[in-house]
């Protein structure tokens, strides 16, 4: 699901630099990217996807890092927007439901759980670590930047590239750089979830199914559930998927014995991990898609 929510919305960018708004382009081009990926990984394995990310993720990183300068400067030199967000009225309720549907956007970096035949455990999780510090600098500091923008959004309509129409007011370079950061990003991000996923399946039939054999098998059941449903259920979709995912790891790691005798930190812990469950049980059963 993921990785189908990923490519398509790569598929957005790009078409929007030809000026091209069309659902059959899209998917085509969405099904083209997606065939690619799944020969890369069946033809050259683990190694071959790797070389594509690390490209990826290398210019994505970069222009990342050139966008927050700019909006930086921007919002240093410019007065702060007083206006209000337009927005359709909704209940606390729903509004709630949105932002659960949206789990996907701010979720992941456990591929390399899943690389244990390609790393070791130190590395692993050296890995994870780094990469959820780092994302989580450059999603909170992306979303303080770009706050004095977002009142500019009154007349136009939001959809998946938006972001092109409110950095372009900072400068006339920053389109073009974040389409490319877009795409690299949207590559990157489904090329890192398709081994993650290849060895969850190798892991979970017990090595019957190798992994460069489902890398096929996940590229065709992703094209399928593009051409199904649209970008945004895809990604509530995606969202509740990864929720009940997290909601079993939560149960499983409630019942991992701590010792004989209960501490008081063990009993905070399992207060936490019980919470934790609740919450991604009710994202499972209740997000809903942007409208």
């Amino acid at each position: 699901m993921s990785v189908a929510f990923y490519i398509r919305l790569l598929a957005a960018f790009v078409l929007r630099v030809v000026d091209i708004q069309s659902n059959l382009a899209a998917n085509s081009l969405t099904t083209a990217v997606l065939i690619f990926i799944g020969l890369i990984g069946w033809h050259r394995g683990l190694k071959g996807l790797e070389m594509l990310e690390a490209f990826a993720v290398t210019i994505k990183l970069t222009i990342i890092a050139a966008l927050l300068i700019g909006l930086a400067d921007y919002d240093f030199f410019n007065t702060v927007y007083r206006d209000v967000l337009a927005f359709e009225p909704r209940s606390k309720y729903d509004t709630l439901r949105a932002l659960a549907g949206v789990l996907l956007i701010v979720q992941g970096f456990e591929t390399s759980r899943y690389l244990g035949s390609a790393y070791s455990v130190e590395i692993r999780v050296k890995s994870m670590r780094i990469a959820q510090i780092l994302s989580a600098a450059i999603y909170i500091g992306f979303i303080w930047l770009i706050m004095p923008l977002l009142p500019l959004l009154h007349s136009k309509a939001v959809d998946e590239t938006a972001i092109i129409d409110l950095v372009g007011i900072v400068s006339f370079v920053l389109p073009t750089m974040l389409i490319i950061a877009a795409v690299m990003s949207q590559f990157s991000a489904a090329v890192a979830d398709t081994p993650g996923a290849g060895g969850l399946v190798v892991e979970e039939t017990n090595k019957r199914v190798s992994q460069r054999v489902s890398y096929l098998i996940l590229m065709s059941l992703a094209i399928a559930l593009v051409w199904a449903i649209n970008v945004f259920e895809i990604i509530s979709l995606a969202s509740r998927a990864f929720a009940f995912y997290y909601f079993a790891q939560a149960l499983v790691a409630m019942m991992v014995p701590r010792g004989n005798s209960p501490t008081f930190t063990y009993t905070c812990r399992q207060c936490l991990l019980a919470l934790l469950s609740l919450e991604l049980l009710w994202i499972t059963l209740f997000a809903t898609a942007i409208s």
